[in-house]
């Protein structure tokens, strides 16, 4: 509860999606138990906040945060993000209908259906740890945000969905 109070006091006002982490409006924000910065280990936080702007039922940031800490999902307390699987926890708290894989074959299926879809992918290296983005489906018209540090939506391709560094999938159906 800590970082909530003191997130809202260094939270920005954003209007609509937040492309990358790194964006000054939010990336001072602290998450998990040591108040790591958002710039580094958030992109679990901004996928979710993401969805909810998406699906019209947004949150701040500062709230995203409190809730995923809430809900336990600092992965060791914070130090590595948000832990791979747990942002159904969140999803299914707020209400969102949605499917859950960890099979690439199945989340690129789903996709083609879907309003927007959350990705958890290795980084090149697993040893260089994991990272979330946002997939949006405008009538197959695939864009990412947050997957690489741009200041817009980046064309998505399926090509990007690779079972090697595929961990899991989040996918909203349109309603």
């Amino acid at each position: 509860m800590s970082n909530y109070i003191s997130n809202k006091e260094l939270l920005q006002p954003i209007d609509g999606y937040i492309f990358r982490q790194s964006d000054p409006r939010a990336s001072s924000l602290q998450y998990g138990r040591f108040g790591r910065r958002l710039k580094n280990v958030g992109c679990g936080v901004v996928a979710m906040y993401n969805v909810g702007v998406r699906l019209k039922k947004p949150q701040s940031a500062a709230e995203v945060i409190r809730d995923a800490e809430r809900l336990r999902m600092p992965w060791m307390f914070g130090l590595f993000g948000t832990k791979p699987k747990s942002l159904g926890k969140y999803f299914s708290a707020r209400g969102f209908t949605m499917w859950m894989t960890t099979d690439s074959k199945v989340f690129r299926s789903l996709l083609k259906d879907a309003d927007c879809a959350v990705i958890c992918t290795w980084n090149s290296k697993r040893s260089d740890g994991i990272h979330f983005f946002t997939i949006l489906n405008d009538n197959g018209n695939l864009r990412a945000l947050n997957q690489y540090c741009e200041d817009s939506a980046t064309p998505f391709s399926e090509s990007d969905i690779r079972g090697d560094r595929f961990i899991s999938g989040y996918v909203f159906p349109r309603l």
